[in-house]
């Protein structure tokens, strides 16, 4: 057994920093180093720590969850797991501005109430808190005051374990109705899971507002959390951004976002539809998104495939590729976790791997002037 992780717990509520503690030092490889009520206080403690991750409330007095998140990202790079108390609207936007500013992931906090829950929640957050401690994150300058520079971390990407092998899961693609017209337009879809929210955002800001394709985001994020990343990401990029529903046609110039516990599938018709069938592993799941898309959609499927642990969406990649589409992976130095591009990467299902701030670009130039998804591949 190695050292154990140190864990910073930063919450306004004193009964929420003695359960958080107790919940987690239940496990002989996690160690509570440090306490705050405050965000102010917080900064203080990471300097001083250097704590493995540093679990975050978002509504907090003196210094609130942005702002203190914004501060540890610019002069302590630290991983953060957001924990929220409410998915009031006031506490989802705060969140993911959070995310938006260096934060890894985001959970709600556990019910005090249910021994059942809290014993869930418990496994679940241990579960968080080891993934996200290995993770490297890099400095965000633009959290920085006007005051002299401070150390800080060097900037470097921690990979995720080897791919795990596991069976596609399959769809099978139901008819086009008599009478019914195909998809209108290429259709884009975006895959993400841990620091996934701020690379969509950025992507999705760099496009114009007349960009010719349907453009759907599969972003693994805790329930309850989808409808507020649209609402994030409404008041951030160009495009108009929509919680996916049942029948909702895509449209050019428009952003579908996989709604919390179904898996999301377009239909020959250009309609989406929402699957209920049992789950597997992970819902709303990319893979089956991108399969749905390939299928549907051929040379005119672009995927797209972001930051985050395991493998989601290296097979519905190969689909889109063996359809005639277009694949790009993130590469490994921007990634927060280089897990999901990695296992598309080694399965030979992209045709491009790119940085964050280079991706808008190769979508529009893919799908400019009414040009197919597909082109020249090459995965370096």
């Amino acid at each position: 057994m190695g050292d154990p992780l140190h864990i910073l717990i930063v919450d306004d509520s004193p009964l929420m920093r003695r359960v958080l503690r107790q919940l987690l030092e239940a496990d002989p490889e996690i160690r509570v180093v440090g306490e705050a009520g405050d965000g102010q206080r917080a900064l203080a403690l990471v300097a001083e720590l250097k704590p493995d991750l540093v679990i975050l409330d978002v509504q907090m007095p003196v210094m609130d969850g942005v702002e203190t998140t914004r501060q540890i990202m610019a002069y302590h790079p630290t991983p953060i797991l957001v924990l929220t108390a409410t998915l009031s609207n006031r506490d989802v936007d705060i969140t993911f501005e959070m995310l938006g500013a260096g934060a890894l992931d985001v959970m709600e906090k556990p019910s005090l109430s249910d021994p059942a829950a809290l014993e869930r929640a418990r496994r679940a957050l241990i579960r968080k808190i080891r993934l996200l401690s290995r993770v490297r994150v890099v400095t965000h300058l633009r959290g920085r005051r006007k005051r002299g520079p401070q150390p800080h971390r060097p900037e470097g990407t921690e990979l995720a374990g080897p791919p795990v092998a596991r069976p596609p899961r399959r769809w099978q693609q139901p008819s086009l109705a008599p009478g019914a017209q195909p998809v209108p337009c290429p259709v884009v879809v975006i895959g993400a899971s841990t620091g996934g929210p701020r690379v969509v955002r950025q992507i999705l800001a760099s496009l114009p507002a007349d960009f010719p394709a349907a453009i759907i985001v599969v972003q693994h994020i805790a329930d309850g959390f989808s409808a507020g990343m649209v609402e994030w990401l409404a008041q951030s990029v160009p495009l108009r951004v929509a919680l996916a529903a049942e029948g909702m046609p895509i449209r050019p110039g428009y952003v579908l976002v996989a709604p919390d516990r179904y898996d999301l599938l377009v239909q020959p018709d250009g309609t989406i539809h929402l699957s209920g069938l049992p789950l597997l592993i992970q819902r709303p799941a990319i893979d089956i998104v991108m399969q749905s898309v390939a299928a549907v959609c051929k040379e005119q499927a672009v995927g797209v495939l972001l930051t985050g642990m395991g493998r989601d969406g290296a097979i519905g990649m190969l689909a889109i590729r063996r359809a005639g589409g277009y694949a790009i992976a993130q590469d490994g130095a921007s990634c927060a976790i280089f897990g999901m591009p990695r296992a598309a990467i080694e399965l030979g299902a992209t045709d491009i791997v790119l940085p964050p701030q280079q991706i808008a670009t190769a979508l529009c130039e893919r799908l400019a002037a009414g040009q197919p998804a597909h082109g020249p591949s090459r995965s370096d």
